[in-house]
């Protein structure tokens, strides 16, 4: 097995937290003895397995529940060892763990997230530390019948959120060393309630979700010969589907600590495939109890085995043993949302560095160190919803809690820079790991059109795309010099020229619809540093492919040439800087930007070199209105 290795710049304090602070759920749930339950999971492809199972950490340490063990039922010794992973991470290392065996082959994974169990650090030692050898664990089904054996009667609750697999076998086996009890009579005696992720009930199709349909025969044997004396409770997909923890929520509650393994799999995976939050209605149900939830009359269900295309008809009965929960409003997905969130959140330490709470102004050197405090929490924040794409412009947005406003970008800059780079060398590292060894670099003025051009260029599959870079001379050599050093293969600058009158008007024209401006000055300045960047570059790494792309009056993307790119002019005359401020005035006075926006979008204008005596007229006319706009807020 090829070993991965993540390079983490980190000083790292506290991998392995305690226990989780206290909650209360009230006093009836204060009182009661602990649930035993089994956890039944296709750990390693979802992502709402992973918060299912810290929930339930969280549950154990407050006394609500007696986890038996877990039963993985997607096969790979991998997902087996990361359940080993999150349990000494939560400090649960002695919950026992078993392993299907002869279950689906090769299923789909959404998301790769099981070798994060090959991540090492620099020195060679795992990221995440583990104690189990795989291949001792049980097979699955054998695990549940040791584990019913010793149980007293009509106790156990099982929260089955993978596939049926190792239920099934269960079902279809004999006595053993643990019980004289076939496995449908071991199941009917010792368990109490089963909560099973599936069904879609309140739509006219009535699919059984993926977890069934994976492994549908599987999930027939369950339906068929599950005893009618266990109280069967369905999360169907369409409960889940309204409750969307996102990347960049989930990486802002984590931004407490330097390395978790949560954090890891949505820094180093793409986890922007539609996951939902359907597994946890499952635990939540079994935990805390059918008041959490709106439940239906009871009934039978009937599961119709038709391979894809399966599906699982619920006929209500009275006597039946089967419910399912109903899906709730907008409120209650939040709701139930916010509750994972706070499970989330939950660590006994957490670190001094929020990058959340807002500070006292802080701007050049202090920015910097700021940035160097929290460098592994704003990487991990941007790379959660990044993609594999890394935009300078998105890079800075990180520093609002410092009173980045975008017209002092400026004030950030050297901040900016450090932070770029560090993301810039997680994202390389990130591509490399999936073998993917190519970059691209997108270079032009502000709003110039880069993002379109990306777009037409069709450079999703890229490894890693750098949709523009901070200013700075030998920023651009720098990167490609790194790229190659660090194995970057292929590499393509993208040049992006656009006329400065249309760049400002696509300023304006997205800062309307963001309310974030950038500032006349800086884009004058922005667009003046573009001269002679593509010359320096071609002379420097004249095996560098290049691909220009002129987007002049927004009449492109067209590809050109690159001996027509090399004579491309970034010179921005008096006349131009004069065309510039009418224009801004023009778009104040028909009302295409407002006067409480007008500030941000002007920025420092008497700064701005080559300021002409009909500029500075201009210059006046517009500073006249943003005092007009301060004086109206000030009344007000």
């Amino acid at each position: 097995m090829k070993k991965l290795t993540v390079f983490f710049m980190l000083a790292v304090v506290g991998i392995l937290p305690g226990r989780a602070q206290t909650i209360s759920y009230g006093n009836y749930h204060q009182l009661r003895q602990p649930i035993p339950i089994i956890l039944d999971t296709d750990f390693g492809s979802c992502t709402d397995d992973l918060f299912s199972i810290v929930m339930l950490y969280h549950y154990i340490e407050d006394g609500l529940v007696d986890l038996k063990g877990v039963i993985v039922d997607r096969e790979g010794d991998r997902n087996a060892v990361l359940v080993d992973i999150f349990n000494r991470y939560y400090g649960h290392p002695d919950i026992p763990i078993a392993l299907e065996r002869n279950g689906v082959k090769d299923p789909y994974d959404f998301i790769p997230y099981s070798r994060l169990v090959d991540f090492k650090k620099a020195d060679g030692d795992w990221l995440y530390p583990r104690s189990i050898d795989p291949a001792s664990l049980p097979e699955g089904y054998k695990f549940y019948r040791k584990l019913l054996s010793e149980a007293e009667d009509h106790s156990v609750v099982v929260v089955a959120i993978g596939m049926m697999t190792c239920l099934s076998q269960l079902f279809e086996s004999g006595a053993d060393e643990f019980s004289p009890l076939d496995g449908v009579e071991l199941f009917g005696r010792k368990v109490k309630a089963v909560y099973v992720q599936a069904g879609h009930f309140d739509g006219n199709d009535n699919f059984s979700g993926y977890n069934m349909r994976t492994a549908s025969e599987a999930a027939a044997v369950f339906y068929d010969k599950l005893p009618s004396n266990v109280d069967l409770v369905l999360s169907p997909t369409n409960v889940g589907e309204m409750m969307d923890y996102t990347s960049r929520d989930i990486l802002i509650d984590l931004s407490y600590t330097a390395l978790h393994p949560i954090k890891t799999v949505y820094t180093q995976f793409d986890c922007e495939v539609g996951q939902r939050m359907w597994d946890t209605n499952c635990v939540v149900n079994a935990v805390l109890g059918d008041g959490e939830y709106n439940l239906s009359p009871r009934g039978r269900v009937q599961y119709l085995d038709r391979g894809e295309a399966s599906q699982m008809i619920f006929t209500p009965d009275p006597a039946g043993n089967a419910r399912y929960q109903l899906p709730g409003d907008t409120f209650f997905a939040e709701e139930k949302v916010m509750d994972i969130r706070r499970h989330t959140r939950m660590n006994p330490h957490p670190a001094g560095c929020s990058i959340e709470a807002p500070q006292v102004q802080l701007t050049g050197v202090d920015a910097e160190e700021w940035v160097r405090q929290r460098m592994d929490q704003l990487t991990d924040k941007y790379m959660g919803a990044a993609g594999n794409t890394l935009d300078p412009n998105e890079v800075l947005q990180l520093f609002r809690p410092l009173g980045y406003t975008g017209t002092n970008a400026s004030d950030f800059s050297g901040a900016g820079l450090l932070l770029y780079k560090n993301i810039f060398g997680q994202m390389m590292q990130k591509a490399l790991r999936e073998g993917v060894r190519d970059l691209t670099i997108v270079i032009g003025p502000p709003s110039s059109g880069k993002s379109t051009a990306v777009r037409h260029l069709d450079l999703s599959k890229s490894g890693l795309i750098c949709d523009g870079i901070p200013s700075g001379d030998g920023v651009l050599a720098s990167i490609i010099s790194s790229a190659r050093e660090q194995g970057m293969d292929r590499i393509t600058v993208v040049p992006v020229y656009n006329d400065i009158q249309t760049c400002l008007k696509n300023s304006l024209s997205q800062g309307g619809a963001t309310k974030r401006y950038n500032g006349l000055d800086g884009l004058v300045a922005a667009y003046r540093s573009n001269e002679g960047l593509l010359a320096g570059i071609h002379r420097e790494f004249p095996d560098i492919a290049i691909q220009p792309v002129d987007c002049s009056r927004n009449q492109g993307p067209r590809p050109v040439s690159t001996a027509k790119a090399l004579k491309w002019s970034y010179k921005v005359s008096s006349g131009d800087i004069d065309g510039l401020l009418s224009t801004l005035l023009t778009a104040v006075n028909n009302g295409e930007i407002g006067l409480g926006s007008l500030r941000a979008a002007a920025g420092d204008l008497y700064s701005i070199p080559g300021l002409s005596a009909r500029g500075r007229t201009l210059a006046d006319t517009i500073n006249a209105r943003i005092d007009e706009s301060l004086k109206e807020y000030i009344q007000r």
